[in-house]
């Protein structure tokens, strides 16, 4: 796959199974699990499929996860020094949209809690929408924020989404926020990407 993002301080590649087992322990860990997946211990057999339908996802729809590592100056052609450890993740999938309204394009991140309040979310976040909207074309992307993860709802919020009307806060404490490609392209917020 040639869908390396890199930004000022990350590069983001596609999430394959060699990162399965920074993957799992990075989901399991209890500080990130907490927001993203409900509390829920996840498998390594929800991993694998969370990688394979990621992939697919790049097949057909021109995008999915990218596992995030530091960039280092002195590193190799791709930006990563070898074996760089994953710090998070940031990517796009399909979600169903609030109040059962179709399905959306949904903006994901996390990152290892050592790394919480640097800006590295919004960074990775900013250039997987770039990918998103100038490179895949995608129309509008959302966000399912938790709200009892402020610091979520403000990295939303620091990328120029809006709260979405219909999506008030649902039975899971969720609120959705939307980004759309015409005001996306129009902000020019394209400002940690790398040339």
């Amino acid at each position: 796959m040639t869908e390396v993002l890199r930004t000022v301080r990350l590069v983001l590649h596609p999430v394959t199974m060699r990162d399965h087992g920074a993957l799992l322990t990075h989901w399991t860990g209890p500080l990130v699990r907490r927001h993203l997946f409900a509390d829920r211990m996840i498998s390594a057999v929800q991993v694998t499929e969370i990688i394979d339908a990621s992939e697919r996802d790049f097949a057909t729809e021109g995008y999915g996860l990218w596992a995030l590592r530091p960039a280092h100056r002195t590193a190799g052609i791709d930006g990563t020094a070898p074996g760089g450890p994953l710090i998070g993740v940031a990517g796009l999938s399909h979600h169903d949209g609030p109040l059962g309204h179709g399905v959306d394009v949904e903006i994901l991140y996390s990152l290892e809690p050592d790394r919480w309040g640097q800006g590295l979310a919004a960074e990775a976040s900013r250039a997987v929408l770039d990918y998103a909207f100038g490179v895949v074309g995608v129309h509008r992307v959302t966000a399912e924020i938790d709200m009892a993860n402020p610091a979520s709802a403000e990295i939303a919020l620091q990328l120029g989404m809006r709260r979405r009307p219909d999506g008030a806060g649902g039975p899971d404490g969720a609120a959705y926020y939307a980004a759309d490609r015409s005001r996306w392209i129009g902000s020019r917020r394209i400002v940690d990407a790398v040339p």
